[in-house]
């Protein structure tokens, strides 16, 4: 098991909890981690004060799910496989905010929608009959919906967000609740397209 299945690296993890990923494999095999639910491994993980922190009793539960087989690449306890691609773009915030939210640009990542308004509750349907709602709308910086398309077993969460980088906004696309690492896959290759067409369309 390479160290780029976690996480985090060996050298963060010890810094940040005092052992290393092989030492927190044979220190979770001893308590009997392998017969385990996630919630109970990280339950262990307070209870026995190994970890303070909510985040990295996470991350070391999560590390050692893929490490033993319990958990594949992608996958997590509540979001199911997820995937996450992002670009930098040679644009400001607000041009890629542009170019994410006006018909040309939206058409690329979210389907053909005649008229779509971005605010909360709102639901759509593409041309060619994937549907879903907005969720989440920040101005200028992240909008996150349900997303259906129909070659999806069952509606996923996409959320787009923009990060400014000095001069420059990295866009980001991250996909929840995919039902296999088939559909994580194949999303994956999707949105590195997507990001592809929404770059070329800079400028124009």
């Amino acid at each position: 098991m390479t160290e780029k299945t976690y996480d985090a690296s060996d050298e963060a993890v010890h810094k940040a909890t005092g052992k290393s990923w092989d030492e927190w494999l044979k220190t979770l095999d001893q308590l009997g981690a392998k017969g385990m639910a996630h919630k109970d491994i990280v339950l262990l993980l307070k209870e026995k004060g190994l970890v303070e922190s909510g985040w990295w009793q996470q991350t070391i539960t999560v590390g050692y799910e893929k490490a033993r087989g319990k958990r594949v690449l992608g996958q997590t306890a509540d979001a199911g496989f997820q995937v996450g691609v992002s670009r930098t773009l040679p644009i400001a915030a607000d041009q890629a905010w542009a170019l994410i939210t006006k018909p040309a640009g939206r058409k690329l990542w979210l389907g053909d929608v005649a008229r779509l308004k971005l605010e909360k509750g709102v639901a759509y349907e593409t041309r060619d009959s994937t549907t879903g709602e907005i969720r989440t709308v920040a101005e200028g910086k992240r909008i996150r919906l349900t997303w259906h398309p129909t070659a999806l077993k069952k509606a996923s969460t996409l959320q787009l967000t923009l990060t400014p980088k000095g001069g420059k906004t990295v866009l980001g696309v991250h996909q929840e609740k995919l039902s296999n690492a088939t559909e994580r896959k194949r999303m994956k290759e999707h949105w590195r397209q997507v990001l592809d067409a929404l770059e070329a369309r800079v400028g124009k």
